[in-house]
């Protein structure tokens, strides 16, 4: 049987690669002489880079960069072939970089992303894909803006958004995704008033408020902004490698309503349905509501945290 294992991350326990690697060790378990196809995803939030990485030939560079405290780090940025790169802006200021201090949502900077952007362009890339999403940041983008400066002729730059939210309002960036970030409900006022004052061309746009607005600056600079699930199902091949499977099997870790608004989950099986090809998705927690939805869809749906259990699972019932 040819099965092709095509996660997004579970955001705490598993990188998309280690995802479709369990996965896959599970289901061995079960039928070990089966063909099996590992494709690691993304949304365009973190693992972006890496899942682009594992598709083409390519080498991780490692630069100085800042993390949204400011403080100095290492960050790195995958160098692919034909002159691209790409990169996830939570890379330089992800919340994960900052977990060990009490949240400044007011002060966060994008500054660290703008650095990772000029690297890859010094590094040669003339197109850089930018995964936009998981930041510890609401600056609208400026700090990316100051560090990077002007795009230089020539260069294109791909935002890959991993929500379609605008910049502004009762779904923009500060309202929806502040609190998240610490931001108590005078900041996340103050937040929205600093968006405002940025007077992005492009903020009503889906996808402006991606990355606490970054995605909206990155349109400002002239960046091609796409979904980040479909552009990286297109990178990958995706569509090329269902071509023959009997099924595929995706994964994430939450699946709710912002899966059925083109995340991972929902962007494969989309594709899966074109194809033909039977899909299982594996969520780590499965909404009701979300999972009725794609089921209505033709998803075979299966609640586990566990994915070499739910691999397991998987092969019996495919037995």
């Amino acid at each position: 049987m040819q099965v092709v294992i095509a996660p997004d991350k579970l955001k705490g326990t598993y990188s998309a690669l280690e995802a479709a690697h369990a996965l896959a060790r599970g289901w061995l378990a079960v039928r070990p002489d089966d063909d099996l196809d590992l494709v690691p995803l993304a949304d365009g939030g973190e693992g972006t880079a890496s899942a682009l990485l594992s598709a083409h030939d390519g080498a991780w560079r490692r630069v100085p960069a800042h993390d949204a405290a400011g403080r100095p780090i290492t960050a790195a940025y995958a160098k692919l072939p034909g002159g691209e790169a790409a990169l996830d802006v939570a890379e330089a200021c992800g919340m994960w970089r900052v977990v060990d201090l009490e949240p400044d949502p007011v002060s966060a900077s994008s500054f660290g992303a703008g650095e990772l952007i000029r690297h890859a362009l010094g590094g040669g890339a003339r197109r850089v894909i930018v995964g936009v999403g998981g930041t510890a940041t609401t600056d609208g983008g400026e700090g990316l803006r100051l560090a990077l400066g002007a795009v230089p002729d020539g260069i294109e730059l791909v935002a890959a958004l991993d929500v379609d939210n605008p910049l502004l309002g009762p779904e923009g960036a500060a309202a929806v995704y502040g609190p998240q970030k610490g931001a108590s409900p005078e900041q996340v006022a103050e937040l929205e008033r600093r968006l405002a004052a940025l007077d992005l061309p492009d903020a009503a746009r889906p996808g402006a408020g991606a990355g606490g607005g970054i995605g909206g600056m990155l349109m400002a600079l002239g960046a091609v902004a796409v979904p980040g699930a479909g552009l990286v199902l297109a990178e990958v091949g995706l569509g090329r490698r269902l071509a023959g499977a009997e099924l595929c099997v995706t994964a994430e870790g939450r699946i709710d309503s912002q899966t059925l608004r083109g995340k991972v989950v929902s962007a494969v099986a989309e594709l899966c349905g074109t194809a033909g090809v039977p899909c299982a998705a594996v969520g780590g927690q499965v909404v009701p509501e979300a999972g009725a939805e794609l089921q209505r869809r033709g998803l075979q749906l299966l609640e586990q945290g566990d994915l070499e259990a739910a691999g397991r699972a998987l092969a019996v019932e495919w037995s």
